[in-house]
């Protein structure tokens, strides 16, 4: 109330003790006091601008803002020089929901008091509320600069946070509120609360270990925030601490079962799991479907589509990857040489960004459906509609899936394939699309759909226009050999580094380069780079990089003689890129798919002997290449020309089996039930 008390400077004439009487009634509380004596002021002056202005702050006071807007307005229009006026109606405004309007008059307040340091913060909320980001954070810093206090700061820090939520182009902002929280979470109103928010700038800043240090702090404080235990969960996940992603995942989803999310993210990380088997990964598979897809079911599924075994066929395909992503990659060539006389492509963006990439899949896709904004029942409507013969998905349990609208079959084939390398679990996908070398006999067992065989790849691939032409043994050169690893160091388990250790035990001279974002975050390369040592990997013979440029990622291979495939979820884009530029790939199969996509690779390439069935293996094979600079260079020689034969690049050939391939899926529909 003592904004009040700042009235009494304007107070004068007959007036003034009544006034205020009435102003010490209202800062007491006593609003219908205080009411009767405005009133009082009004009967005897009409247009007494103080009295109506006090009016409406009472009306806002009690909730009547749409009164208190016309009261104050009235006050306004008598007097408008007055900046609490313009401050009061800002706040009216702001509490019916229109914070354009709000800011309007608390600019007005500022332009007669640029002092009127409640207003600058309220315009500052006002323009966040209304989308206006970069506005609200040049007024938070003024108030900064006005009140250079812990509130003030974490108030500019949140500020900066919503700017960087709203726009993917501000991540910087992440940092600057970073900076600002250290110096002020502590004497924040709530600090566990501006802690948090400290925990959060610095995992998007990709400060990872930090961020995770808050969140267990956090967590010691309040055990039971699921959003918490998820947040720390996603820091593990990007460090490759996979063990402790799942822990926190499986928490989340204990505290907050209505967030499915976090059970489907335990389920993509088990495919980086060395101890867990493809046994209960299928069955953790099933019991995701069971708990969150299940209810979503259709007890009955009836399509209209023309029950017609020859026409063309209308193929969906649902995916948030096409845009620069390794998914993409895959499926651009196979869009572009689909027969269109037999298939009709739909598909289905579920991302809401785009770029060059996108661009080009929009102009060879037949029909471009945007659906991010769609939820799952509205995205089945418009399945249903393009009357969708063959529904695809290209993301299983990845970010940004649908697989609660495949939950709902909107389509009477649905079928699993590329971006994820499991079973969905769903009992209403159909099929999953494989090969013979990524799917050996006894492979269905871990698979709820049908396991389709492609006759020799599960994918082709275009190489980028930014690939580098193959450069020489570098080991000529360096007179040592380089073993490395460009893969998500997600994927270097502690026996993959044990493994890794001995292949470098066995070939002294040689050295190991690992690239990987992760690595950017110095406490957790620090980490890895002890874990190594402990493995036999001594820093002296151990290169580590950190993010490289996707376009700039293929040039690291020149320095690399031989690339080590980890396990149990072996290289794809990494393996194909290293193939490409002449590098060959040593990989472990086991049983699964995401252990045996880089031996699949090396089956079509004619490349068996690079392919180890054991650890032994693996290890003598990589010493026999080691020893063996002849053959390094004649593999790196002869790659390219052996891939580009190969059925990896026969892009038309594919594209004929996968519509083969439909078209049997089509004709066993069509010779079973009429439901799906």
């Amino acid at each position: 109330m003592r904004l009040l008390r700042s009235l009494q400077a304007w107070i004068g004439g007959g007036s003034a003790a009544a006034l205020e009487t009435a102003i010490r009634l209202h800062e007491n509380g006593d609003l219908a006091g205080a009411e009767r004596g405005y009133r009082d002021i009004l009967q005897a002056d009409a247009r007494d601008a103080d009295a109506i202005h006090l009016l409406g702050l009472i009306a806002h006071q009690r909730g009547e803002h749409a009164q208190a807007v016309a009261q104050i307005g009235a006050a306004i229009a008598l007097r408008g020089d007055k900046a609490l006026y313009h401050y009061n109606l800002g706040n009216a405004l702001a509490a019916l929901g229109r914070p354009q309007e709000a800011a309007e008059r608390f600019r007005a307040a500022l332009r007669i008091d640029p002092s009127h340091s409640a207003a600058r913060a309220n315009l500052a909320h006002a323009l966040a509320q209304a989308g206006r980001h970069q506005e609200a954070v040049a007024e938070f810093r003024q108030l900064v600069q006005m009140q250079p206090s812990p509130a003030t700061r974490n108030a500019l820090a949140s500020a900066l946070i919503r700017r960087a939520d709203a726009d993917p182009a501000a991540t910087e902002a992440y940092d600057e509120a970073a900076a600002l929280l250290r110096e002020a979470w502590r004497e924040a109103d709530d600090p566990l609360e501006a802690r948090r928010a400290l925990a959060y700038c610095l995992q998007q800043g990709k400060h990872w270990t930090e961020a995770a240090e808050h969140y267990v702090a956090v967590l010691a404080q309040k055990p039971g925030d699921a959003g918490v235990h998820n947040n720390l969960a996603n820091c593990y996940n990007q460090l490759g601490r996979m063990g402790e992603a799942i822990l926190h995942y499986r928490e989340t989803y204990r505290l907050a079962p209505d967030f499915p999310e976090a059970l489907a993210s335990v389920l993509a990380c088990l495919n980086y799991d060395p101890d867990c088997s493809p046994a209960q990964s299928a069955a953790e598979h099933r019991h995701w479907a069971e708990r969150v897809a299940a209810p979503h079911y259709p007890a009955t599924a009836r399509f209209d589509n023309v029950r017609d075994p020859q026409r063309r066929l209308r193929i969906g395909y649902v995916s948030p990857d096409l845009r620069r992503h390794p998914v993409s990659a895959i499926f651009e060539p196979i869009l572009a040489a689909h027969d269109r006389s037999q298939v009709e492509s739909v598909c289905y963006y579920n991302f809401a960004g785009e770029d060059v990439v996108t661009l080009r899949l929009k102009a060879l896709a037949e029909h471009w459906r945007p659906v991010a904004g769609l939820s799952d029942e509205e995205l089945c409507a418009q399945i249903r509609a393009d009357r969708i013969d063959i529904l695809v998905d290209l993301a299983g349990h990845t970010t940004h899936n649908r697989l609660l609208a495949f939950a709902r079959r909107p389509a009477p084939v649905q079928v699993s394939w590329l971006g994820y390398f499991n079973s969905t679990g769903l009992a209403t996908m159909d099929y999953f699309l494989s090969d013979p070398w990524s799917s050996p006999a006894g492979q269905e067992r871990y698979y709820v759909e049908r396991l389709l065989r492609l006759p020799h790849t599960r994918f082709c691939y275009r190489p980028p226009e930014y690939m580098p032409a193959v450069a020489a043994v570098p080991a000529a050169c360096s007179g040592r050999v380089t073993f490395g690893c460009l893969n998500n160091l997600a994927k270097l388990n502690e026996k993959v580094l044990a493994l890794w250790g001995e292949v470098l035990r066995a070939v002294p001279d040689a050295r190991l380069l690992v690239q990987s974002a992760a690595l950017d975050d110095a406490p957790n390369r620090k980490r890895f780079a002890e874990l190594c040592a402990r493995h036999g990997i001594v820093s002296a013979r151990l290169e580590l990089r950190g993010f490289v440029a996707f376009d700039q990622t293929p040039a690291s291979y020149a320095g690399i003689d031989v690339a080590l495939d980890p396990f149990p979820f072996c290289g794809g884009m990494t393996s194909l890129e290293a193939l490409w530029l002449g590098v060959p790939v040593i990989t472990l199969p086991g049983e699964t798919i995401a252990s045996r996509q880089s031996a699949s690779m090396l089956m079509n390439l004619g490349l068996p002997e690079l392919i180890a069935q054991d650890a032994r293996q693996y290890v003598d094979t990589a010493v026999q290449l080691a020893r063996d600079l002849p053959r390094l260079a004649g593999l790196r020689a002869g790659l390219r020309a052996r891939f580009a034969a190969s059925p990896l690049m026969d892009y038309a050939a594919f594209a004929h089996a996968l519509e083969s391939s439909y078209r049997a899926m089509w004709r066993n529909w069509l010779a079973g039930p009429q439901t799906g």
